[in-house]
């Protein structure tokens, strides 16, 4: 009889990942399919969502082929996906009948600003801010702009659920909880769309999808040389933490990618912090785990930014030695794509203190990677003051893999933090979360099959502290300097 294997999927932004997970819990086969750079003009940012299907269904095909010749079956598929991307489609069909709008796109800002007095009302309902990241107002420049959303069949919805239609054949479009958290419409305590939100975004009458739990039954695949149903949808951060063992209250986690992101378990319980997202982590027909979440919104895309626009390395391998070299206080605050939680600041600038005749490129570079665990500082500290003391941490993704960010993000929260074995936690907690709802492994497994990796030791670090001040007050000098 051959061995049973999970496959997850990440689908992010710049590439499809494809990992298999046996039932031992061994990784067996990677796949990665990469994307054509998504369109942008303005504050406009979008993809092609065939595109996406197809490096989804490439991804899933080479996977089971590949499993298939060295004795695998397929027990069942984890889809994590990027969060409040969305589009419109037709319901019956899956025809898309727009481009997807990217979670990075802010063309709803002026929406977001003229419900400024709303925000508070919001983000008691949603546990989000109000900020133009997120679905709903980009589902509003949709409904207004694209006629055939006016279609009786037109289908708003997620990344997530578009592909879950398309991959499973459903007849009705779906979402899991954690991605329709994210369009900003659903009601974090009733659990379902919420009439008052779809008013005050002038989205009344639009066809939203049915809202499920992440371990579901969401229906079968077809795969090269077979089927597998499909047992889990989730955002890809919580499926990241997901994969770093984050499965307990207080369990922390840093996933560092094109955006970087810190959550923490807050166990069976939602814990509002002002400036964060309080949401599900994940959730079964029985059962659901809560999280604080602080998203930075430039961390690869930041590194791109001093590689390819101001050419002060060549390649990414070269980041570290550069920290490590660094000898002036640099400070560098990234504005790219605004800044995320816990400020929420669309359109302001990026800006650069403290050079000197002895500075250089190093000097830079550390600047940027350090303001990238500043931001994550600024997250921790607000989780602090809600009452919540992280226990652990792990880290993850691309970024991780610089020795100097993981020292120096120890150093600032003041925890030691485990260095995850594997890159690509997010197809991880997907696959562990289809092997989850299938009955293979429970919580406390996954937690076990996850616990591998280097351990990185606070320590004190007066220059970093020191660093952080001045960067906390370039931020506020940033803001001050954009308004003339």
């Amino acid at each position: 009889m051959p061995q049973g294997c999970f496959i997850g999927i990440d689908q992010g932004s710049s590439s499809t990942k494809a990992l298999v997970v046996s039932t031992e819990g061994q990784i067996v086969f990677q796949a990665r399919k990469n994307l054509q750079p998504p369109f942008r003009e303005g504050l406009r940012i979008e993809q092609d969502p065939l595109e996406i299907l197809r490096s989804v269904q490439e991804a899933l095909n080479e996977s089971a082929l590949s499993v298939s010749s060295s004795g695998f079956a397929v027990l069942g598929i984890g889809l994590a996906c990027q969060r409040s991307s969305c589009l419109i489609w037709t319901g019956s069909t899956g025809e898309p009948l727009s481009p997807i709008i990217s979670w990075r796109d802010t063309r709803g800002t002026d929406l977001v600003n003229s419900l400024s007095e709303k925000a508070s009302h919001i983000f008691e309902t949603t546990g989000l801010p109000l900020t133009p990241y997120y679905s709903a107002s980009k589902f509003r420049w949709l409904k207004d702009n694209i006629p055939a959303a006016k279609q009786s069949q037109a289908v708003f919805g997620t990344l997530s659920s578009f592909l879950v239609q398309r991959l499973t054949g459903g007849s009705q479009a779906v979402i899991d909880q954690t991605n329709a958290a994210r369009t900003q419409l659903m009601n974090i305590h009733s659990l379902e769309w919420d009439p008052e939100l779809m008013k005050l975004f002038g989205l009344s009458g639009i066809t939203l999808p049915e809202i499920t739990p992440t371990a579901h039954a969401f229906g079968t695949v077809r795969l090269s040389g077979g089927t597998a149903p499909l047992l889990a949808c989730i955002g890809d951060q919580q499926s990241a933490m997901l994969g770093l063992g984050v499965t307990e209250k207080g369990n922390g986690g840093i996933n560092y990618g094109t955006g970087g992101f810190l959550m923490v378990n807050t166990g069976n319980a939602l814990t509002p912090a002002k400036g964060l997202m309080a949401s599900i982590q994940y959730s079964t027909e029985k059962e659901r785990f809560y999280l604080l979440e602080g998203s930075v919104n430039a961390v690869g895309e930041a590194l791109e930014w001093l590689r390819a626009r101001l050419g002060l390395f060549k390649e990414y391998s070269e980041v570290d030695d550069l920290c490590w070299k660094a000898l002036t206080d640099v400070v560098v605050f990234i504005g790219l794509n605004g800044t995320g939680a816990p400020h929420w600041e669309a359109g302001i600038s990026s800006s650069i203190h403290g050079l000197t005749i002895e500075s250089a490129a190093a000097d830079i570079v550390r600047g940027t990677i350090e303001g990238i665990a500043f931001f994550m500082k600024d997250i921790a500290e607000i989780i602090r003051s809600a009452g919540i003391e992280p226990s652990s941490f792990a880290f993850s993704g691309g970024l991780a893999s610089i020795s100097y960010l993981a020292q120096v993000q120890c150093d600032l929260l003041r925890k030691n933090a485990v260095m995850s074995s594997e890159q690509e936690v997010s197809a991880l907690g997907a696959a562990l979360l289809a092997g989850l709802q299938h009955g293979t492994w429970t919580s406390t497994d996954i937690k076990k099959l996850t616990s591998q990796g280097e351990t990185v030791n606070g320590e004190a670090n007066p220059g970093a502290e020191r660093r952080y001040k001045r960067w906390k007050e370039l931020h506020r000098m940033t803001k001050e300097l954009d308004r003339i």
